[in-house]
C-alpha cells in the first residue's frame, strides 16, 4: 500500500520564493496526495500568484479556504488566515488542518526552501516505526553548509549562550547516511501522523523561534529523529546575522522563548533559574559596554516575559519592544 503524504507550506510575504517551491513540490519523484498552502495573512501578491498558477479560482478572503485537484491528482488546499499568528501559529493551525486530511505523513516547511526532485523519496525511504521524523540536508554549495545537531546540553547552567550548548556536526563531515539528532528546523521535516497524535501540534504561543526546537524536544522522547545526508533541500534565502545592529522584535522573541525553553526543559534547578539570569546579565553588560542602550529594554522584557510564561503575540512584528 502506497503511503499518503501531505505537504504543508506556511507562507508569509514571500510570493517569489513560494512560486518556486510549489513547482518543486509538484515535480517531486514521489507525488504527494495533498498540498496545503497556509497563507499567514500576508500582504503581498501571494493570493494573486496562486490564482495565476491555477491553484485557486479567485483570491481568498480572510479566514477562507479552497481546494482544487490538479491534473496529476494532487489536491491543493489553500487557506488564508484571519491574522498573522507568526510561524509558530502558522505551523500549529496548518498542521491541525493537514492532520485532519488523514494522510500517513506530513512534510512541513517554510516558504523559502527548495527541495531537489528526489528529496521526499529519500526522506520517506528512511522512515520506520522507530524513526518517525526525518529531516533533509539544507546545504547550498559553499554559501550555506547545514549542521546536524546531535546533542543539546540542558544540564550545565553556564552554557547560557544558545550556540555553546548545542553540539553540531557539519553535513559534509557526517559518516553515515542517517544521523540521529536532537534539534531541527521547520524547513522540511517529514513527520509521521502517528507521532502527531502522540505529541500534539507545535506550540502556537511561541509566535516565532523555538517552536521547532520545542517540537523536536517533545518528539525525541517518543522516536528517533534522523538527519538524511543525501536528501537535499536548499535555502532560497541565506541567513545573514549582523551583530552590529540594534536588537528588535525578533531578538525579543528569540530571547523570550529561549528563557522559557530553559525553564521548561532544564534538567535541574540551576539551569531553570540560573541560566536565564546569567544570559540576561551577560547581554545587558555587553549592551552597556557597547552603548546600545535600547537593547537593555529588549533583553529585560524578554527575561521578564520568558521567566514568567508570558507567551503569545506580545510584541507586534516590526514594532518597538
Amino acid at each position: 500500500m502506497t503511503a499518503r503524504i501531505c505537504v504543508l507550506i506556511v507562507t508569509f510575504n514571500r510570493c517569489g520564493c513560494l512560486k518556486k517551491l510549489v513547482k518543486a513540490i509538484l515535480s517531486q519523484s514521489v507525488r504527494p496526495h495533498d498540498l496545503v498552502i497556509y497563507d499567514n495573512h500576508g500582504t503581498d501578491r501571494t493570493q494573486t500568484m496562486l490564482v495565476d498558477l491555477g491553484l485557486m479560482s479567485r483570491p481568498l478572503a480572510d479566514g477562507e479556504s479552497s481546494n482544487l485537484t490538479t491534473d496529476n491528482g494532487v489536491v491543493i488546499h489553500c487557506i488564508r488566515a484571519k491574522e498573522n499568528s507568526g510561524g509558530s501559529g502558522g505551523f500549529h493551525y496548518g498542521m491541525r488542518f493537514s492532520d485532519s486530511l488523514g494522510d500517513d505523513f506530513i512534510w512541513m516547511m517554510d516558504d523559502d526552501v527548495l527541495p531537489e526532485r528526489d528529496c521526499l523519496a529519500k526522506l520517506l525511504s528512511h522512515m520506520s516505526n522507530q524513526r518517525r521524523i526525518c529531516i533533509p540536508n539544507r546545504t547550498t554549495g559553499n554559501n550555506f553548509i547545514d549542521r546536524a545537531i546531535v546533542n543539546i546540553n540542558m544540564s550545565n547552567p553556564f552554557l547560557y549562550d544558545i550556540n555553546l550548548r548545542k553540539k553540531r556536526i557539519p553535513a559534509n563531515r557526517l559518516a553515515n547516511e542517517v544521523t540521529d539528532i536532537k534539534d531541527m528546523p521547520f524547513e522540511g521535516p517529514l513527520v509521521a501522523s502517528s507521532l502527531i497524535k502522540e505529541i500534539g501540534l507545535p506550540n502556537k504561543d511561541l509566535f516565532i523561534i523555538f517552536d521547532d526546537t520545542d517540537y523536536c524536544m517533545r518528539a525525541v522522547h517518543r522516536t528517533t529523529v534522523g538527519f538524511v545526508r543525501s536528501a537535499h533541500l536548499h535555502k532560497q534565502i541565506i541567513p545573514h546575522v549582523d551583530h552590529s545592529r540594534l536588537m528588535g522584535w525578533k531578538d525579543y522573541y528569540g530571547l523570550r522563548n529561549q528563557y522559557w525553553f530553559d525553564r521548561k526543559y532544564g534538567t535541574n534547578t540551576l539551569v531553570k533559574i540560573l541560566r536565564p539570569l546569567l544570559s540576561w546579565c551577560d547581554l545587558t553588560l555587553r549592551a552597556v559596554i557597547r552603548g546600545k542602550w535600547s537593547n537593555i529594554n529588549v533583553i529585560f522584557r524578554a527575561y521578564q516575559d520568558g521567566t514568567h510564561d508570558r507567551l503569545g503575540k506580545t510584541v507586534e512584528p516590526g514594532g518597538e519592544v
